[in-house]
């Protein structure tokens, strides 16, 4: 029951971040396109353009959150990878800010502000917002094991590069440096493809059902290497699914009864459900 609850605690907590993601968007699109027009600023109307991508982004993973949440017994070990689905898809999104943002300065055409301290307050104010915002969602992402909110929060900090790429722009083209803007564009857009590709990677990893990673397996060997009813731990594998873990366990039991073995490989589950919330199914094999 506690395991049950705490999946719904961990669910609701996603929904509602993915939530907060689609306002953060709307507002800063709304944010950017009216500080645009106002300040005669292409490179800003076209950022908030941009946002509006952003926003249907955001809405693709709280639809992937939700559906990963729901059960069907045609898929009897859950819809948990939905979640990873929406990672590569939100990949690909970043990859493609990476390459707007280097076509526009390097391709765009140049234009001259009309009101630049309303130009800067709303790039500040972007840059604010996406800083503090990129910061707390990759904490929760990290916190409740979501690759979608991971994503989500990688592609909010995309967003954040691109401001400050749009206020070096206006900073260098005051001061009459041209390639300025270009240069801070080049070590930005580095920087938005790493992170894209970091995120495509651990979600093809995870849809291709590689192995749980090597933290996971010694933290489970740690657990049970001073438990009294295990000889030997034989074997220790797995694989991730969304936000959870699905576990299998080759053991050398210390006993010679079946029964009371088929008893201490449920011990052993239970020890590792409790110590490991993100764990959705433990199966021992034993000897």
């Amino acid at each position: 029951m506690e395991k049950q609850l705490n999946k719904e605690l961990n669910f609701k907590t996603k929904k509602k971040i993915s939530l907060y993601s689609i306002l953060i968007n709307l507002t800063l699109s709304i944010i950017k396109i009216a500080g645009g027009i106002i300040s005669g600023s292409a490179a800003l109307t076209a950022d908030g353009v941009h946002s509006l991508s952003d926003l249907a982004a955001s809405g693709s993973v709280y639809v992937g959150i939700v559906i990963s949440n729901k059960k069907s017994k045609n898929f009897p070990f859950g819809l948990y990878k939905v979640e990873n689905l929406v990672a590569l898809v939100s990949a690909f999104a970043i990859f493609f800010a990476g390459y707007e943002i280097a076509k526009d300065v390097f391709f765009g055409e140049s234009t001259e502000m009309k009101n630049l301290p309303v130009a800067l307050g709303v790039i500040g104010l972007t840059v604010l917002i996406t800083y503090l915002y990129a910061t707390y969602e990759e904490k929760m992402a990290v916190k409740l094991n979501s690759p979608s909110l991971k994503a989500d929060a990688a592609h909010i900090k995309a967003d954040f590069y691109t401001a400050l790429v749009v206020l070096a722009g206006i900073l260098f083209k005051y001061y009459g440096i041209e390639w300025g803007e270009k240069a801070a564009v080049l070590v930005v857009v580095f920087f938005i493809f790493h992170s894209g590709f970091e995120i495509l990677k651990d979600a093809v990893m995870v849809l291709l059902d590689a192995s749980i990673d090597n933290d996971t397996v010694e933290q489970i060997k740690e657990l049970l290497k001073d438990d009294p009813s295990v000889n030997r731990i034989i074997r220790v594998t797995g694989r991730n699914s969304g936000s959870y873990k699905f576990v299998q366990l080759d053991v050398d039991l210390n006993t010679d009864s079946l029964n009371e073995a088929h008893d201490l490989a449920h011990k052993l589950e239970d020890k590792i459900y409790a110590a490991m919330p993100f764990v959705e199914k433990v199966v021992v094999h034993y000897e």
